[in-house]
């Protein structure tokens, strides 16, 4: 859902139009906001940090908003990146200027509300699909098992896992070497090659060794 392009014409001569030349940043994550986006023309690329690596989140198309949390919540700080993948024009909508507007425009304010529901139902519903990663881990590592691997390359599958489950480096090897605990793997190198980590399956189905093991906790 995005405010329609009729919206865009109906915004008084005090909301300002900027221009952004292909792949300069619009704002940058852990920075303050005062002010929304509205893309009228461009595209621009939405990311966050995601331990040493860049996540993409969305590719926006005109009309789209964004950067509107910073409109509507006590905490300012940006939680992502926006960067314009090719030359671009937005509206900017900062917080003093939607006050004024507010009550002249209910129709963009109807728009700009639904936007945020929107985001923040597809947010929920992503919460509450997020597998438990430990377990989400310990799964996958099985079908490497269960098709007759008995080890991996280390920091491949660490940089997958990360990716998979948008979890920093640190986070996975953590998990890792939760699992290690368990006794289903071990972290070693590999035979006649020591300068590459791998991860040894010491186990013929790691998930059932670990529900079992956990049921005898």
């Amino acid at each position: 859902m995005s405010i329609t392009g009729d919206m865009i014409q109906k915004f008084p001569k005090g909301f300002l139009v900027k221009s952004y030349l292909a792949h300069n940043v619009i704002f940058n994550e852990g920075t303050e906001g005062n002010a929304a986006f509205i893309l009228i023309d461009g595209e621009v690329e939405i990311s966050a940090a995601v331990g040493d690596r860049k996540k993409v989140l969305a590719m926006l198309q005109p009309v789209s908003i964004f950067g509107e949390m910073a409109l509507f919540l006590d905490d300012k700080i940006r939680t992502a990146t926006a960067i314009a993948t090719e030359d671009t024009q937005v509206v900017v909508v900062s917080a003093d200027a939607l006050d004024e507007y507010m009550s002249k425009a209910p129709q963009v304010l109807s728009s700009i509300m639904s936007v945020l529901t929107h985001r923040l139902k597809a947010t929920t519903k992503k919460a509450r699909m997020v597998p438990n990663v430990p377990m989400g881990i310990a799964r996958i590592l099985n079908l490497f098992v269960l098709n007759g691997h008995k080890e991996v390359k280390y920091d491949a599958v660490i940089r997958e896992l990360g990716t998979v489950f948008i979890q920093p480096k640190e986070q996975i090897e953590n998990y890792i070497a939760g699992l290690a605990k368990y006794g289903v793997l071990s972290i070693g190198t590999k035979e006649g090659d020591i300068g590459t980590r791998v991860i040894k399956f010491k186990s013929n189905d790691i998930v059932m060794d670990i529900m079992q093991l956990k049921k005898d906790m």
